[in-house]
């Protein structure tokens, strides 16, 4: 049952593809990005959410979106992934309630999947960050952070943050995934765009 609370993380983990260019805009700049079932994320109006390329062929890939925009002449671009555990959890709930108090045993937990996960594609954890607490919606949540090489197909450094909560009696992740270059850019404007989170 604990590999149920890790399925989640590290769904939400590998389910990034590759960036969006000609899609539509689901949520415009200054707009409001929703995520079904978990709520909705306020943009900076510099910032647009596309629907995310590459995943048309992919099943449990969660939602996804394309985060794209210029700032500052520089162009910037993440994805924003929010996964749910469609299953009742049962004895993965009582393992959710022991990371929500000790967020560092879903990190143990996790950091080992995840590694097999991405060697199965190529890929590989470059750094790990210990697990801590982090605010979403003004909720205080687990949280993981990594930096990783995603596939050998695209072997760019990537930056990922990962929260993960209960809500509406199901678990979710919601994370964000970044080139590695741009990490510091958007760590501190996706702490604040989850700080502000208005949940469902």
């Amino acid at each position: 049952m604990k590999n149920r609370l890790v399925a989640i993380v590290v769904g939400v983990l590998i389910c990034l593809g590759t960036p969006a260019t000609n899609s539509v805009a689901l949520a415009e700049p200054g707009g409001a990005l929703s995520l079904s079932g978990v709520g909705s994320m306020s943009l900076p109006d510099w910032l647009e959410a596309k629907a995310a390329k590459g995943m048309e062929n992919q099943t449990n890939a969660g939602i996804q979106y394309d985060l794209v925009g210029f700032n500052k002449d520089t162009w910037h671009y993440a994805r924003v992934v929010a996964y749910k555990l469609e299953q009742n959890l049962g004895l993965a709930a009582l393992l959710y309630g022991v990371a929500e108090s000790n967020p560092q045993v879903l990190g143990e937990l996790a950091k080992p999947l995840l590694a097999k996960n991405l060697e199965e594609n190529g890929g590989r954890i470059l750094e790990w960050s210990p697990a801590k607490k982090a605010m979403l919606g003004g909720r205080n949540v687990p949280l993981i952070a990594s930096r990783l090489i995603m596939t050998d197909k695209v072997p760019l450094p990537m930056a990922a943050t990962v929260y993960v909560f209960m809500n509406h009696d199901r678990m979710f992740a919601v994370g964000l995934f970044a080139p590695d270059s741009d990490r510091q850019f958007w760590a501190q404007l996706f702490r604040q765009m989850a700080a502000d989170m208005t949940w469902e």
